[in-house]
């Protein structure tokens, strides 16, 4: 029932995510007279026709429920006359173009940040090491303390060679119980490990909100090859909503920062023939909403990092996105001369085909690598 209300979760998250870029570009666009022809629910094929509205855009829903899309007058067309209508994107000025490209990337920003502040004042979690729990309370003086949850240590490796990795144990998992028996510190956990040494021994595993049980066999000095550092706890704060603007406001710029460098290695190591673990695909980020279905602080806040990466991604000069047609704007407002349709719109879908290969490979990697 979780799969099933993750997978439901996903495509509602990132199918209202891309429309609401995709309503940046279209309150743009009709802010500048351009004729929005067409606004897709979802990605065709057509479904269905719903309506059209008076100043005859077509709303449509289509078949594959993945965000949608807005077709503007004059946007990839190649007939002169279609370019110099009044109405058609082509004849506005570089500049409201700019704005109009831009748009969806802005839009994914606020969202970004609204739900980051709503995050910050429903309540947000912090991993904080068990010693230093009244150290992060009198940082935060303003913070309402909700909860306090034991989570127990922290696996930060499992080497290949090691008797976890042929379990279902991971890096970035917890561990809080040995055969039902909590402990409070990395000493403890090796002597209640010591003591099952060679005999089956149940280990209860927090994997963001889910808990589950492994079982183990320790070898005779009951050492299982993992790294393990704590104990940790979640501290769930609630700040005031001026002070949860603020923080917001903050953390969307710390993960613009973090996630455009993320995605400037993830092209760096591809080329230099590596695929660096740490990114991921739709595969990946339906397992993350997976992990996060049941817990709405979490799913908020994943869908507000989601966001940030949409924003981002789609602002990269990669022909077929939207950094892509700004970079041709760009071109054209410094050459003061419009670059040859037919040969823009070839390299938009020569891009769009690598963008599809490059996100296969990611799949292909978060399946199988």
């Amino acid at each position: 029932m979780l799969i099933f209300t993750a997978i439901i979760a996903f495509l509602v998250i990132f199918s209202l995510l891309i429309l609401v870029h995709e309503w940046g570009h279209f309150t743009a666009a009709r802010k500048f007279g351009v004729k929005v022809e067409e606004f897709g629910f979802g990605l065709p094929p057509l479904a269905k026709k719903l309506f059209r509205d008076k100043k005859k855009t077509e709303y449509t829903l289509n078949w594959l429920p993945l965000g949608g899309f807005v077709r503007m007058k004059g946007e990839d067309s190649h007939n002169p006359k279609i370019l110099k209508d009044k109405d058609s994107f082509a004849a506005k000025p570089v500049w409201q173009r700019i704005v109009i490209v831009c748009a969806g990337v802005v839009m994914n920003f606020i969202t970004g940040f609204i739900l980051l502040t709503l995050v910050f004042s429903s309540g947000n979690t912090y991993l904080t090491p068990a010693e230093k729990i009244d150290e992060l309370l009198a940082q935060n003086p303003n913070a309402e303390l909700i909860d306090k949850k034991p989570l127990g240590l922290f696996v930060e490796n499992v080497p290949e060679d090691g008797i976890a990795a042929q379990t279902e144990l991971q890096k970035f998992d917890f561990i809080s119980a040995i055969n039902k028996q909590s402990f409070t510190s990395v000493d403890e956990f090796s002597a209640l490990m010591k003591e099952n040494s060679g005999q089956e021994t149940t280990l209860t595993i927090i994997r963001r909100s889910l808990e589950f049980d492994i079982t183990i066999i320790p070898d005779i000095e009951g050492k299982i090859g993992i790294m393990i550092a704590g104990p940790f706890n979640a501290v769930k704060l609630r700040y005031p909503f001026l002070e949860s603007v603020g923080k917001a406001g903050k953390e969307t710029v710390y993960l613009t920062k973090l996630i455009t460098t993320s995605i400037g290695g993830l092209f760096g190591s591809l080329l230099h023939g590596h695929f660096p673990d740490e990114i991921g695909g739709p595969v990946a980020i339906a397992k993350e909403t997976f992990y996060r279905a049941n817990n709405l602080t979490a799913l908020l806040n994943f869908a507000a990092i989601l966001s940030i990466t949409l924003a981002i991604f789609n602002i990269l000069p990669i022909p077929a996105l939207d950094g892509g047609r700004l970079l041709f704007l760009i071109y054209e407002g410094i050459i003061r001369r419009r670059p040859n349709p037919q040969l823009e719109a070839k390299i938009h879908v020569t891009g769009y085909i690598l963008l599809l290969g490059l996100i296969a490979l990611i799949s292909w990697h978060d399946i199988f690598g």
